[in-house]
């Protein structure tokens, strides 16, 4: 890009082309003029060096992808000073060695210098380097932060860890683990599993003490080097020092003008030794050379530390000199920079002006925090960090200060509820965006936000505030489910029941309502539990609130009580008339799967795409799209209209820049192609998509793929691996729920299990099948009959009395449960008891 001579206003112009919007539309979203925007499409067209818009979209898409896979590591916005030494041997280390840790002490530069190493050896591993910042996270999200740096969606029910290992196993680059020291344990576990299925994964930790995995290399990150005295005495020599340098580079960005001279060098040398060479201590230092020269910084640092020295013996001495350094900063600071220092203490990750406002507890708001934030930056207490607009943060040393100073305030329950509310409205605000055109930047700013999300709903159920934990979960479930985090919402679904019975108010509906949607992919009887709740207590509420858990009921109801399904969406619809589109929309994609009559579904699969194109809801259109298709095919459907739709579901997940959506309809065009008969393209597309279905926790795709998979195996008579491919494909629909897949898989085990002579257990899943076929409703049970040759042969093979008593006891159970005492049974046999006869 940067080197066509694409400006930063025509990235913005080709990210909106890439989406599909007209230049009407890009227009209104940029603010410009539609001339502008045909100039800017023009310019694009000519430097990208492509004929026409649908190539320019093409070509937008194929570099949002590009940048969405790097996870492009942070720029910092200062420069990196020395550390030349220490670069050169790290980058060695981790060239030779697959665990190298960076340790050392607060404020000595570990962060800095892993960010150098791995944006110089990001480029030498295909996958690329990818940051893990762990420093707001807990020991109980460890794991799912590490598991999204790599592209994995943690789902429940799937162990996590395996997970990891998988996709580590393919992974070739460099993951940078930042700020580990509170959470060293579960770190050093998964980071243990990671290298161990993995050869070419290379880990970069930083933290204040070795992990202790085996193989790891620590590496003490020293201070910068500073002069002696004698040393100090020349300008020239003590300007080849680091500490010197980046005082002087630092103090002369806070005064400009600011130099080395014969008449400082010996003040700043000493500055330098007082404070032993951290840069972290040096930086604070020199922001205050507006105020102060050298020689008054050393006397007043020397204040200080003798206070220090009499307060705490017991701390390491770098400690006690970083801690003196920072004591000093704040003592200097006037009354109202303290009270809004204190309150940043509360986030723990950046945040943006309008978050530093809302926990401010002043009168003058917005001014005094315009005026206050900008200095506590001058004075380097608070750092800016460069996104789409301009947030800020404290370093990890500096925030845990403001977070002792806010609990030595007596407001830090204050603070926190200011900074949950405003973190809710933010939350509620983006449920909204997240349903329209700016579907994508919400979802981008929601993730940015999420460390303080989590705070929030976090305080709130620490304050066993019932009605407003439903809320936030009503609030996120839509960002939670569009970027896959549905194991992280299960365990905060958890935590709101553990708070307590909940009153009978909207935002509790809605939010029981949300929880329902959330769970129906991975614990249909649990969703449907949910919705009943919801259900009780939306008696009496207005009619938007009763839609949404009436929704919720059908949705969930599906795989449960299907009789109940099509009456609870319709009576969804009849309570949101006109008014509530997206609603609307949503309801009439759940009547795509539930409605009995194919005529039916795609009467409302067309409604619904054309309200989700009219709100602007791109992922949802896109998977309407899919879902249409994937009836049509269910019914034995494979024309050119349904290779249509999955197009163009295609292409607006690539718009909307979902993985998932775009991952479906590849799905969908491996059973069109199983479909037509080319049986060598389906396993082949669905081999190819099955390592993301893992990743991204889609259990019902991923066992779709896993069962075309097996009888592709099948036909070509590699019946154990079809046998393996197709257990895997029961149990992943099975937890995900009742799916017609589920049906077909089990039979095609079964058969294979007959030619494998396991009559018994063959005669077992097929009641197993029947039993699912006969509870699942008329949209989800599939087409063809069950096999009636094969129902013949087996209970030939066991006769017909032995045949109907094992078929009536595998409808007793559940799929998992026939799979359990089928695999018991076999290992028994391979091992009979002497003069027993093996089970047929």
């Amino acid at each position: 890009m940067t080197q066509a001579g694409v400006t930063g206003r025509e990235a913005e112009v080709l990210a909106l082309v890439a989406e599909r919007l007209r230049n009407g539309e890009i227009a209104e979203r940029l603010h410009l003029s539609v001339r502008t925007v045909e100039s800017h499409v023009a310019a694009l067209l000519r430097k990208l060096g492509v004929s026409d818009r649908t190539a320019l979209v093409e070509l937008g898409v194929q570099l949002r992808r590009t940048t969405r896979a790097e996870n492009v590591l942070p720029v910092p916005l200062t420069s990196l000073v020395g550390r030349e030494r220490e670069t050169r041997e790290v980058a060695s280390l981790v060239d030779d060695h697959r665990l190298v840790t960076l340790v050392g002490p607060g404020g000595v530069g570990k962060t800095r210098l892993g960010l150098s190493i791995a944006a110089v050896r990001a480029d030498w591993f295909p996958d690329g380097a990818r940051l893990v910042d762990l420093a707001p996270v807990g020991p109980d999200l460890v794991g799912d932060t590490l598991a999204h740096a790599l592209g994995i969606v943690p789902q429940p029910g799937w162990p996590l860890r395996d997970v990891l290992r998988d996709v580590a196993a393919s992974m070739r680059g460099l993951l940078l683990i930042d700020n580990c020291e509170h959470v060293v344990a579960e770190v050093a576990e998964i980071v243990a599993d990671l290298l161990a299925a993995s050869g070419e994964l290379r880990v970069l930790a930083t933290s204040r003490e070795p992990l202790g995995v085996p193989g790891e290399i620590s590496y003490q990150v020293p201070p910068l080097p500073v002069p002696t005295a004698r040393e100090s005495q020349r300008v020239a020599t003590a300007a080849t020092f680091d500490a010197v340098r980046l005082f002087v580079d630092r103090a002369a960005a806070a005064s400009p003008g600011f130099a080395l001279t014969e008449v400082t060098a010996p003040a700043v040398a000493a500055l330098c030794r007082r404070l032993d060479g951290l840069p972290l201590a040096i930086e604070l230092a020199a922001s205050r050379s507006r105020t102060f020269g050298p020689a008054e910084l050393v006397s007043h640092l020397d204040q200080r530390f003798e206070l220090l020295r009499d307060g705490a013996r017991t701390a390491p001495p770098r400690q006690r000199t970083l801690r003196g350094a920072i004591d000093w900063s704040y003592d200097l600071l006037d009354d109202d920079e303290r009270a809004l220092f204190d309150r940043l203490g509360v986030f723990p990750a950046d945040f943006d002006f309008d978050a530093a406002r809302a926990v401010y507890a002043d009168d003058a708001g917005g001014a005094a925090v315009m005026a206050l934030l900008p200095r506590l930056v001058d004075k380097s207490l608070v750092s800016t960090v460069e996104r789409a607009t301009r947030r800020y943060r404290l370093l990890e040393t500096i925030r845990a200060y403001a977070r002792e100073r806010l609990a030595a305030s007596g407001a830090p329950d204050m603070a926190r509820q200011q900074h949950a509310a405003h973190y809710l409205r933010l939350a509620e605000r983006g449920a909204e965006r997240i349903r329209t055109f700016d579907q994508r930047a919400w979802v981008l700013r929601l993730i940015i936000e999420q460390p303080n999300l989590r705070a929030g709903l976090a305080h709130t159920i620490a304050t066993a505030d019932s009605e407003s934990a439903w809320r936030w979960i009503a609030a996120l479930q839509q960002f939670w489910d569009v970027t896959g985090q549905r194991r992280e919402a299960q365990e905060w679904i958890r935590r709101a029941q553990a708070v307590g019975e909940p009153p009978a108010t909207p935002a509790v509906a809605a939010g029981l309502a949300a929880a329902s949607v959330l769970l129906q992919a991975t614990d249909s009887g649990a969703a449907f539990d949910l919705a009943k709740q919801a259900t009780a207590r939306a008696a009496g509420l207005d009619d938007p609130t009763r839609a949404r858990v009436a929704r919720a009921l059908g949705m969930s109801a599906i795989w449960i009580q299907p009789e109940l399904t099509l009456p609870a969406l319709h009576q969804a619809l009849d309570l949101l008339g006109d008014s509530h589109q997206w609603d609307s929309a949503m309801t009439m994609q759940a009547l795509v799967q539930a409605a009995g009559e194919l005529d039916d579904a795609l009467r409302w699969g067309r409604r619904s795409v054309a309200l989700f194109r009219q709100v602007g809801d791109q992922m949802l259109a896109a998977n309407t799209l899919f879902i249409m298709a994937q009836r049509c095919m269910q019914s034995g459907i494979a024309d050119d209209e349904v290779r249509e739709w999955l197009t163009e579901s295609q292409g607006l997940a690539e718009a909307a820049g979902s993985e998932e959506d775009r991952t479906h309809a590849t799905v969908g065009f491996a059973r069109l192609a199983w479909l037509r008969g080319d049986h060598e393209q389906a396993a082949d597309l669905m081999e190819e998509c099955l390592p993301t279905l893992r990743r991204l926790g889609d259990q019902r795709c991923a066992g779709r793929a896993l069962y075309i998979l097996g009888e592709r195996a099948r036909q070509q008579r590699q019946l154990e691996h079809a046998e393996k491919l197709l257990i895997a494909s029961v149990e992943a629909i099975a937890l995900a729920g009742q799916s017609f897949v589920l049906v077909d898989a089990l039979e095609a085990l079964a058969a294979v299990w007959s030619e494998q002579g396991r009559a018994r257990h063959a005669a077992m899943l097929l009641g197993t099948a029947h039993a699912a076929r006969e509870a699942a409703s008329a949209g989800t049970r599939p087409l063809q009959p069950p096999d009636g040759a094969l129902r013949r042969s087996v209970a030939e093979a066991l006769g017909g009395a032995a045949f109907d008593a094992v078929h009536a006891e595998g409808g007793r159970l559940s799929p998992t449960q026939s799979l359990r005492v089928a695999a018991a049974e076999h290992r028994d046999d391979a091992r009979p008891a002497a003069g027993a006869m093996p089970r047929r």
